[in-house]
């Protein structure tokens, strides 16, 4: 039976999950989606980020404008593959079953993945994470927040969108 060695008061990695050098996933699962369930805060225009500080008080300037509107979370299903990032509103379970759904209508955004500027997640809260986006026809920068789930946390999702 092989014995573990111990380097000094530290022990090596006993499982890979915790390791980021590994992936989470395949390139294959990358190529289909992997997809988060998450609730939609609201988008805002901002300046061109130069540093880290910018970008955390862009995120929480968007999570107080909206939280002072009074404007509520919307469910979406994040869609994370290497074609981009595709944002769709969740559906509503219907009790009527025959009822198509247009995806179109449900599409809250589409980044691709080369237009996305920075992901961040907010250390205070670990549930919220955001992107800044490029624009393609204007040019300009907006930063989208979310929060996710209690079941994930936003550094998970913040590593997948990273990744690409």
């Amino acid at each position: 039976m092989p014995v573990r060695k111990k380097h000094g008061p530290y022990d090596i990695i006993a499982d890979d999950v915790y390791d980021c050098r590994i992936p989470l996933h395949n390139e294959l699962a990358y190529q289909h989606g992997i997809h988060f369930e998450a609730k939609y805060v609201g988008s805002m225009e901002i300046p061109r980020p130069g540093t880290r500080i910018e970008i955390v008080a862009a995120m929480r300037r968007v999570r107080y404008e909206f939280k002072a509107r009074g404007i509520k979370k919307r469910p979406v299903d994040i869609t994370v593959s290497v074609d981009g990032v595709k944002v769709v509103l969740q559906r509503k379970k219907q009790k009527e079953k025959g009822l198509s759904w247009d995806e179109s209508k449900l599409l809250v955004m589409f980044h691709p993945i080369y237009r996305i500027f920075y992901v961040s997640h907010d250390s205070q809260d670990l549930q919220i994470f955001s992107y800044i986006a490029r624009d393609g026809a204007s040019n300009t920068f907006k930063c989208n927040v979310f929060k996710c789930s209690k079941k994930v946390s936003s550094t998970a999702i913040q590593e997948h969108l990273s990744k690409d």
